[in-house]
Formats: C-alpha cells, sequence, structure tokens
C-alpha cells in the first residue's frame, strides 16, 4: 500500500502551528494539501501544562494576532474582548484558548488531514521527507514546518527534579513538597518569581538562583525581556525582605552555591526551554529565515525556533503570539512558491 502524500506537513499544533496554519490558508493553500501530526490536538502546552499561569505578555498582543483572521476568529475577537484591558498580562489559559478556537474553526473547515499521533522520526534526503509516526507514515512532498515545541532545559544535577510545569501549578507543586524539604530554583525570571511565590506560600525553605547582575531584571527598568505586572510584584517583595523562606543566591558564588545545594532535597529549572528533539532532525535553524540548516524543504517556528531581535551585543528571544506570527509571515513569501 503507497504512503499518503501531502505537499505541506506541520509537525505540532500548539500556537505556532496554528498560527502557521491559518497563514497558510489564508494565502489560498488548499486545506487538501496539508496534513497536521500532533499527539494531543489540545491546543499544545500552554493549554496542557501552563493554563494556570499568568503570561508577561499583554492582551493586545494576542487580539492583534488574531484581528487578521476575521474568517475564523470569534466575535469577541474582533470586535474587543472585555474580559481583558489591552495592556493586561493575561492567563496563559486564555490565550491557548482563543487561539485554538481560532485555528480549530479554520480546520474543520478546510479539509486539512489531521492525524492524531506522535511523531517518530523524519527521514529526509534531498527534497523527500517521510514522516513516521505512531501509526506509520506519511510522505511530504513539498514543506515541512516543525512547530514542535520546547521541552525546559536542565541541569546536570544529581537531585530529584520538580517539573517547571508542576512547579507553576500550586495544586500540583503541593503534592511534591513537603515542610521536610530544602528547594533550589534556578532563574529568577518570569516563571521563576511565580515558583518562589508559590514555595513561599507553602513555607518551604527554598534557595534561589540567578545568573543576571541583579537577581531580577524589570521592564520598568528598560530589560527588553524584564518582568512585569505580577511578576514585578512578587521581585519587589522579595527584595523588600518579605520572603522569610527564602536566601538569594549568584551564579558567580559557586561556594554559596555548593553550600546551598548540599542541603537541597529537590530542584526546579527555570532557565529557558530547547526545541523537542525528532529523529532524524538537526535542530540549527537560521532566524532569519526559519530554515533548519542541515536539511531542504525543512523549516521551524515557534518556541523551538524563536525569531531573535538584537540590542546591541545581546540576543533576544522573542516568544509571543504576536512574535509567532511576525516571524512566520516575514519568512513565508521566501518559502511558498509564487
Amino acid at each position: 500500500m503507497s504512503q499518503p502524500a501531502y505537499k505541506y506537513c506541520i509537525l505540532g499544533f500548539g500556537i505556532a502551528g496554528q498560527i502557521l496554519l491559518l497563514e497558510l490558508l489564508q494565502r489560498g493553500i488548499p486545506g487538501t494539501e496539508i496534513c497536521i501530526f500532533d499527539e494531543y490536538f489540545l491546543g499544545g502546552a500552554l493549554a496542557t501544562h501552563y493554563g494556570t499561569v499568568i503570561s508577561n505578555t499583554p492582551w493586545w498582543k494576542t487580539r492583534k494576532a488574531l484581528i487578521e483572521y476575521p474568517q475564523w476568529s470569534s466575535a469577541e475577537i474582533q470586535e474587543g474582548d472585555c474580559k481583558f484591558q489591552s495592556d493586561q498580562c493575561t492567563p496563559v489559559a486564555a490565550i491557548a484558548s482563543a487561539c485554538f478556537r481560532t485555528a480549530k474553526k479554520a480546520l474543520n473547515f478546510s479539509k486539512v488531514t489531521v492525524i492524531t499521533a506522535q511523531v517518530l522520526a523524519v527521514h529526509s534526503a534531498d527534497s523527500e521527507k517521510q514522516i513516521q509516526h505512531s501509526y506509520g507514515s506519511v510522505h511530504c512532498t513539498g514543506i515541512l514546518f516543525c512547530t514542535q515545541g520546547a521541552e525546559e532545559k536542565q541541569l546536570d544535577l544529581p537531585l530529584p527534579t520538580i517539573p517547571l510545569w508542576i512547579a507553576l501549578n500550586p495544586a500540583l507543586l503541593a503534592q511534591h513538597v513537603t515542610p521536610d524539604d530544602t528547594v533550589t530554583v534556578f532563574g529568577t525570571a518570569h516563571s521563576g518569581t511565580i515558583v518562589l511565590k508559590h514555595l513561599q506560600e507553602l513555607q518551604i525553605q527554598t534557595f534561589a538562583v540567578y545568573n543576571t547582575p541583579k537577581p531580577f531584571l524589570f521592564a520598568r527598568d528598560g530589560e527588553y525581556d524584564g518582568i512585569k505586572e505580577g511578576s514585578a510584584v512578587i521581585a519587589d517583595s522579595i527584595l523588600a525582605g518579605d520572603y522569610n523562606h527564602l536566601t538569594l543566591i549568584p551564579w558567580a558564588e559557586p561556594l554559596q552555591l555548593y553550600k546551598a545545594l548540599q542541603k537541597t532535597t529537590k530542584v526546579i529549572y527555570s532557565v529557558g526551554f530547547k526545541p523537542r528533539k525528532i529523529q532524524g532532525l538537526d535542530n540549527q535553524y537560521d532566524p532569519e529565515s526559519g530554515r533548519l540548516l542541515a536539511h531542504e524543504g525543512v523549516y521551524g517556528f515557534g518556541i523551538a525556533f524563536p525569531g531573535v531581535t538584537l540590542q546591541g551585543e545581546k540576543k533576544y528571544t522573542d516568544v509571543s503570539v504576536l512574535s509567532f506570527q511576525e516571524q512566520i509571515r516575514r519568512c513565508l513569501p521566501k518559502i511558498l512558491p509564487l
């Protein structure tokens, strides 16, 4: 039996995959030429793992992105959702839900093929690509888009680790710590501050390790990706001495860190993300074009392959619905045939 073949394949249907689908359809790509792979089709990790978190992104950015798809986005998006102020940093669940509902409507009306399965490997030779998944394989005759998302970075420490998505949910975190625990949190940016608040509420002895000139970098001070709103309130409270179970430790002080780790029973890493690995794909990519460098006709977007902004000599990754859309729109004209 011959393999099913599609001209455009998308690996992953989180927010980046959803925006990519909307852009392809809006540019006139027939849905019958598109195949999407996702293990769950529930809206990506923001919906399944991080929904309880208040994002670091104001609502206007999400609405500005989705308003571009009037055929599929809701009336609330088009007319203005009064549930959130324009500059309000919104719950991740609200962002994920708005994006997923828009993309799901487009999906239902466009005859796109959906394969609910885990992608196991991609075998590529020149422009030919075979996608192996849990139940079989599919042939990609044109462009392969990788929007498979990312996983938490970790350090190589021989200590029990609480995943970040659990630490960001106070009810789940309470199930994984006891009053006898001493927890070390690596990273004090947006997610890190939220974790510190949860640990303080549980009265857990905590060390927080930061690898920046100061424990917290604030957006109000002009930092490109500095913390704001709820995270800034937490940080201000910490700096005011209100967190009596917390000790801040600079990465540049190895002796302090060593002594803290001697007392640590569990660790939590809030130090960024790395692309999920798919067998057969090298994740090195060009942020300007989205192209995976080792493969012909393979491109990556989203948190696994974000756009980059340069400020001076420092690079910042751009991670939000609007930044994903901007990167996809910038790259697609050079990827798609005329």
